[in-house]
Parts: structure tokens; sequence; C-alpha cells
């Protein structure tokens, strides 16, 4: 009876007449209860941590559009202020000088040196006749009344040092000039010039013209307002010239955070001034700094606000703010990141005392249940002696079933395991025995997957091989063509890769040169290599006219169609006429090209991509003409070599290759390359490659 008892059961029973029982029920509860103590401790702190980054960013938040907004404004009533002050000293000297003609019956005046007869430097009254206007009684009467100009001009330009000069031009065509530069053209006609005229038409107004560069490079603006003579008619035009450098400089050079910047906008929204307004290759077109509209919708709808939008590919905050002078938006940018990044320290230092409480509380609840297991091992001792008596019951089936077993591991698949008791025991017995005949059919399944996984193979090396003849491979390929030397390799990361590269010429003075590297791995991106270096060779062989960029496009709008892999391919292809140098190269997502002029050192040659190929159908592809000289060598590669990992997970990088291939500048082509692969594979080392690697050198000797 008690052998065919289950051994759930024979344990049940030692359990029982130990009463261990109730012993084990207070343990679990214990630890159970510890637990769930600890773990809503954690949850409420992660809870409390939340909460307090999130008042915390909401007010980092708050505190840094006030103070952005606040700055940005200062900065605009500042400069408002400056050129308030412009307008009021042109609105006065406007005045004087129509009080000047108002009375000019009582005044006598004098006559007044020509600029080639003033000092360079020092600042002085001058003026000349526009070329056709005679020397009339009438004009030198206006020339001898404008004389007195100095007496008001010269405390203006003193106390304005904002102000380059005070100048006017009258109806009759005389130019008088308050100032310290004695140059002069003397086809010079103030009637004739922008400042004049819109003054003209707005009479009796300041009108503030849009800004210039004046001979210095210096950013300037000009305010002009008209005056009358004694009749009321307009007698000519007081204008100002004025140098904006200490209000530019004083906003560009403002500190805001790690990440701030300002610019400067007109009221047409054109810049006029910007970090990188100097730099070349500067857009001027604001929407291309800004990634949607709302920010310029703002600008249109408010004077001063912030709002937080995309600048210069960034999350960042932009105050602005309007000067009522000139209606020019002074602007403030810092990147939300920065502002953000105090309430991220803030709840990792929140989640690090939690730990460590969480860790002591982990700590009591450990030394409480070691007094709970020196008990409990008291009890066990008692229990392990009370049963000792039924334990060869249980163990010597035990025993036998694993005689059994070890003979069926060494291969003895018909060796039946006796079934000698209807316990858990027995029923394990009989488990074995059905498995045993399981692994009989398995292991000729084996066989089946082992021989099927040997055809695979074959079928892969066969691949391997299709694939690396379907790429040139003899070098030198054109002996008899001594303009170029070519040599190009590529190291699939599999079996197959997705890696390409071709050269080939489209006529007898145009050679192309092609390297391409396929999403994904293996054979499907085998395939799609195919496709696309069968595509890309067929159409540039039958271009009649096309230009490059049309060529890709409808090699790109065939790869798009029935793309349901979603596969794409970046490439980088270069058309050179041998008898000239010169070139054009398109580059669709690939890695930047490397040049080495004769002589010279290889380096990267850095500029716009468009997007892959088989992305986007209907994408038009940038072109970029070069041109290569005698001796120059051209360098195209994979992301293979730049992204190779080592075991500390560093990459290459450009500056490595860069380097390797400037250390064996003079040798041979395949020499470079060769090299510039051994050099990668020491720095990878034991780590695994995940990527394809091709390279192609091209030197270009020059028409025969």
């Amino acid at each position: 009876m008690f052998r065919n008892m289950k051994i759930s059961l024979k344990i049940l029973l030692v359990i029982l007449i130990m009463s261990l029982g109730s012993l084990v029920v207070v343990f679990s509860a214990s630890y159970y209860f510890m637990n769930s103590m600890v773990d809503e401790f954690q949850q409420t702190n992660i809870t409390l941590g939340i909460n307090s980054s999130e008042v915390t960013k909401a007010s980092l938040m708050s505190q840094t559009e006030y103070y952005l907004l606040q700055l940005i404004q200062k900065q605009a009533n500042n400069a408002n202020k400056e050129l308030h002050e412009v307008n009021r000293a042109v609105t006065e000297a406007s005045k004087y000088t129509q009080h000047l003609f108002e009375t000019q019956d009582n005044l006598i005046g004098h006559d007044m040196p020509r600029p080639d007869e003033t000092e360079m430097g020092v600042a002085s009254s001058k003026y000349f006749l526009a070329k056709g206007v005679e020397a009339t009684p009438e004009v030198m009467k206006e020339v001898y009344t404008l004389s007195y100009c100095e007496y008001m001009f010269a405390p203006t330009l003193e106390q304005n040092p904002i102000l380059d000069n005070i100048y006017i031009g009258t109806i009759s065509g005389i130019s008088y000039r308050y100032s310290r530069s004695n140059a002069f053209n003397p086809d010079y006609d103030p009637r004739q010039r922008d400042w004049y005229k819109a003054a003209i038409s707005h009479p009796d107004h300041l009108v503030w013209l849009p800004t210039y560069l004046d001979s210095y490079g210096k950013i300037c603006i000009t305010a002009a307002m008209t005056y009358r003579d004694a009749d009321g008619h307009i007698a000519g035009v007081v204008a100002s010239d004025v140098r904006l450098t200490s209000i530019i400089d004083e906003v560009m050079n403002l500190k805001i955070g790690e990440t701030g910047s300002t610019l400067i906008l007109d009221s047409d929204l054109n810049f006029i001034a910007h970090p990188d307004m100097d730099k070349e290759g500067f857009n001027p077109d604001l929407s291309s700094h800004f990634t949607g509209s709302d920010f310029i919708k703002k600008i249109h709808s408010s004077d001063d606000s912030i709002i937080q939008t995309v600048y210069e590919e960034k999350d960042c905050y932009v105050a602005f703010s309007k000067m009522a002078e000139t209606g020019w938006i002074f602007c403030a940018s810092i990147e939300t990141d920065e502002v953000t990044a105090p309430a991220f320290e803030a709840k990792a230092q929140n989640d690090k005392l939690t730990a460590a409480s969480q860790r002591n509380m982990q700590d009591q609840i450990f030394n409480i249940l070691r007094l709970f297991m020196i008990f409990f091992s008291i009890m066990g001792i008692t229990v392990v002696m009370t049963s000792f008596a039924v334990t060869g019951t249980i163990t010597r089936p035990i025993q036998r079933l694993a005689s059994s077993v070890l003979k069926i591991g060494k291969g003895e698949f018909n060796e039946k395991i006796p079934v000698l008791s209807g316990d858990e025991v027995g029923q394990l017995a009989d488990r074995f025995n059905t498995m045993q005949d399981d692994l009989k059919n398995y292991m000729q399944n084996i066989k089946k997957v082992t021989a099927e996984k040997e055809r695979i193979g074959t079928e892969l090396s066969v691949a391997t091989n299709i694939q690396a003849h379907m790429l040139p491979t003899v070098f030198p390929p054109y002996p008899d063509r001594p303009e170029i030397d070519i040599y190009a390799s590529m190291n699939p990361a599999k079996e197959v890769g997705g890696d390409f590269y071709d050269f080939f010429f489209a006529d007898e003075t145009h050679f192309a040169m092609v390297i391409a590297d396929v999403s994904g791995k293996g054979v499907p991106a085998a395939l799609f290599m195919v496709i696309t270096k069968t595509l890309i060779k067929d159409h540039v062989q039958q271009m009649k006219g096309k230009t490059l960029s049309e060529v890709l496009t409808e090699v790109n709008n065939q790869l798009c169609e029935n793309n349901e892999e979603e596969m794409f391919a970046t490439c980088w292809i270069g058309i050179i006429d041998i008898t000239t140098g010169k070139g054009v190269a398109s580059n669709a997502g690939h890695e930047h090209p490397v040049l080495r002029r004769a002589g010279g050192e290889f380096e990267l040659v850095v500029y716009k991509h468009t997007l892959a190929l088989a992305t986007l159908p209907g994408v038009k592809f940038r072109e970029h003409e070069f041109e290569m000289h005698p001796g120059d060598t051209l360098f195209v590669y994979t992301d293979g070599v730049p992204e190779a990992t080592n075991i500390n997970n560093e990459l290459y990088g450009t500056d490595r290759m860069l380097e390797s291939l400037n250390r064996d500048k003079d040798l041979p082509l395949e020499n470079i390359l060769k090299n510039l692969k051994a050099d990668v594979d020491a720095f990878v080392g034991e780590a695994d490659q995940f990527d394809d690697l091709t390279m192609l050198a091209m030197k270009y000797n020059g028409p025969k």
C-alpha cells in the first residue's frame, strides 16, 4: 500500500508528522508581506520622483521662457532707444536746416571747401555740385546758407557716436556733407540716390532704408527726412548713415547657456545677423532654419512672444521682440534639452536614494529570514531523521531509473525502463520509455536536417562564387588605357553580401565608377544588389544626353516598383571625362568620397547627400561637378570601413581611415587598399564583422 502511494503523499505524511505545516505558512506569509512592503515603498518613491521631476521641469521651462523673453526684449528696447536717438537727431537736423532756409535772406554765410580740399579723418563741412549744375548766384546762395549747418551738425555728430556722418542733397543738385571722409565721386548726384528718393516719397516724415554693407564691410542703415524753404516747398533731404556694429555685437555676443544663440531679422524677415551668416553655404531663406511654419506665423501675429519650435534641427525655445523704430526682430534661442537637464539629473539622484533605501530594507529582511532559516534548519534535521526510514522506498526506484537513463544517453535506445510502482517514479519511468521512442525519431530527423543544411551550404557557396564573378576582379582591367589606374575589393560579412562596386567606359572618353551598399545582408540583399547594379550600368550606357541626376531618377523609380520588402541602397556614382579630368558625381545617401591631389594628402570631400535609392519614387538627385588633375587619386568605400567595430564597441571611423590611407599614399592602389583592409582587421580583432567591407580607388594619369 505504501509503495504504491504517490511521492507527494509520502512527503506530506512526513511533514504532517513533524507538524511543519504551520511553520511553512508563517515563514511564507512573513516573507510575502515584507517584500510587499519593500515594493510599495519603492513604488511610492518612484512616483514621488516622477512628480518632483515633472514639477521641476515645468518650473525650469517657465523660468526659461520668462528669462529669454525679458532678455531679448531688453536688447530690442536698447537698440530701439539708440535708433530713436538717431531719429531725433536727423529730425532736429531737418528742422534746423529748414529754419536756415526760411530765414536765408537774413544770412550771409560763406563758401566751403570741396571734398578733396579737406583732410581725411577730420570732421568738416564740404560740398560739390552734381554734374550739369552751374554755380549760379542762386545756387551759391544755397551753398552759403548750408555753411551754417556745421554749427548744429558738428555737436550732433560728436554726441552720437553711432552716426557716421550727416549730409544733405538739395533739389538744385548741391551735395553737402559733414563727415570725416574726403572721398567723393564726380558723377555723384544726390537726387538719384535711394535715400533721397525714399524721403521725397514720404515728405516731412523720417524714413529708414534697408541695411547695407559700407566700404569697410560694416553693416549700416540710413535715416533720411525732407526739409522745406520759406515758401513751403521741399528744398532737399537731410540724411545720416548709422553703423550698426555696436548694436549687432551686443546682441550676437549674448551668452545664453551652453546651446543658446541669437539672430536679427529685418521687417521683411531677411537676416541682418546670424552666427553662421559669414560661413560659406549659409542659406538666407528663414524657412530653411525653422522646421514648420509656426515660428513665422507667430512673428506675423505678435510683437513679443516665445515659442517652442525646431530651430537648426534642434528642439528649442525661441523668444523674439520687434523694434518699434524699424520693425526689426531680435531673436534668442536655447535648446530644450539644456533647459530640462537639471530636472532629469534630480530624478536620477532621487532614483539613487530610492535604490539605497531599498537595499537597506532588503538587508533587514535578510537578517529576519536568516533567523527563520536557523530555526527551520533545526526542525529540518528532525524531519530528516524521521523520514530516513522511508527514503529507501523513494530512492531505490529512482536509482534504477537513473541507471536505465544512463544507457539511453549512450545510445542504447532499445533499453526499456522497468515500471515497478504506480507512483510518480513509475509514471516517470513510463514517460522515459515514451521519450526513448521519440529520441529514435528525433535522431532520424537530425540526419535529414543535417543533409539539408549541407545542401544549403553548397548552394550558398555557389551563390558566393556567382556574386564574386559579377564584380570586376581582373586588375588592371584596361591595360591599353594609360589615362587611369583602378583597383577595388569587396569582402562580404556573410556568404553573400549586399555591397557592390562597378566601373566601365560609358563611351570612348567617359569612365563611370559606382559603389553601393544595399540594406540587409545575405541572399535578399545580394538579389537586390544584382538588380541595382544591372539597372545602373544599363541606364548609364544608354544616357544619350541625359544628366546623371536623370539617370539615377529613372533607376530609383524602377527600384521602387514592387519593392514590397522596402529594401534600399545607398550609392555613389561618378563619371569622368578622361581627356579633360572633368566629371560629375551624385551621392544617394552614401559615405563621403576621399580625394588626394597629386603630392598631397587624402582628404574627405563633404557635400550634401540625396535620399538613398528605392526609398521614395520621383526623387531628384543632386549632381556635383569635380575636376581631377594628373596624379590625383579618388577613393570611395561603403560604411563597413568607418563603422567597423572592435570588442570595446569602438568605431574604426573616418579619422583612422584617412590616417591609414595617408600612411601608404605613395604605394600602388592595390597595396593601399590591402593595407587599409589589414588595418581594419587589426582594429576589429576578434569582434564579429557585421557589415560588408567594399573599397574602390582610381588614379587619374591625364590624357594620352
